[in-house]
């Protein structure tokens, strides 16, 4: 799997695979904006499901948004970032005495740990990482997805002659492409949230370092994500010995009759919209409709 920790170019096609269809964009970057957004349902009976619960691709699955694509685009379409929803991946912050310098070694030692803190999981994962600050030992952020889902989508596209480029859950997409602006906003610390069905993420930076980062089901109650947020806070002023939050920033993909309200936050939270990136007029109308596009347009803006 490839999540967005190593920059590469990347072209300005993105599809946001969702649970119940697929939206793709093509990316302007100037003016900035989208020069094209589609959404498209996938046919009955085209998706699978894997032990794990997360989707398995087919072909037809995603053959009508990719046909629609190349007839929009004015090159081939030969290659594309995806982005997926958080609750199809496990994303968590681990701690270790030491790890490995060799990437096999530490994959290993990722992969045992990982069966110790997620026991009812047994589907092989694809795993990627990197290193967080620590109060002592190591720490690493880790993403987790069932493989097969990962495969099953890579497959498919390539079956349509779309090569993935980059391959990321919506959060660690919309962080990569949006964390250098999003500091020199913010003028220190700052924070990302960014909640969509099925899950809620708090991530802390500073600069195009995160800090800190957490996961949860989106459909706890207010009280938990409350009690998540103090203690967040907590652990980076008081183990990572923060200086205090500059700015958080937020994405919320439920819009605005979304039955619960966001947590309380240390300082106002900043809506990620157009005018923040310098973006068109029809860029927060997209984004309306369709808020997924966000991590999107950040998967390849970013690049």
């Amino acid at each position: 799997m490839k999540i967005p920790f190593l920059r590469s170019i990347v072209p300005p096609h993105v599809f946001c695979l969702l649970a119940e269809g697929v939206t793709y964009a093509n990316v302007r970057r100037e003016p900035l904006g989208f020069a094209e957004a589609r959404s498209f349902s996938y046919p009955a009976g085209s998706l699978g499901a894997s032990v794990s619960g997360t989707p398995l691709f087919t072909r037809e699955a995603l053959s009508e948004a990719v046909a629609a694509a190349r007839r929009l685009s004015e090159d081939r379409l030969s290659r594309a970032s995806v982005v997926f929803p958080d609750s199809w991946a496990r994303m968590l912050s681990i701690d270790f005495d030491t790890i490995p310098d060799a990437e096999a070694g530490a994959q290993e030692m990722v992969r045992w740990k990982l069966k110790k803190l997620l026991p009812g999981v047994t589907a092989e994962l694809a795993i990627a990482f990197r290193e967080m600050p620590a109060a002592q030992g190591k720490r690493l952020l880790v993403a987790a997805t069932p493989a097969d889902t990962i495969a099953s989508i890579e497959q498919s596209f390539e079956s349509l002659g779309v090569r993935v480029g980059r391959l990321s859950p919506a959060s660690l997409a919309l962080f990569e492409g949006t964390a250098p602006l999003l500091s020199a906003k913010a003028g220190g610390d700052y924070a990302l949230l960014h909640r969509a069905a099925g899950s809620l993420s708090f991530l802390i930076a500073r600069g195009s370092a995160p800090l800190f980062f957490r996961q949860r089901p989106e459909e706890e109650e207010p009280e938990a994500h409350e009690q998540e947020l103090r203690l967040s806070l907590s652990y980076y002023q008081e183990k990572l010995q923060g200086p205090g939050l500059a700015a958080v920033f937020v994405h919320d993909e439920r819009g605005a009759g979304a039955a619960s309200p966001l947590p309380p936050l240390p300082v106002d939270p900043v809506a990620l919209s157009g005018p923040l990136f310098g973006a068109d007029a029809e860029f927060d109308r997209n984004l309306a409709t369709r808020p997924e596009l966000l991590a999107g347009f950040a998967a390849v803006w970013g690049g």
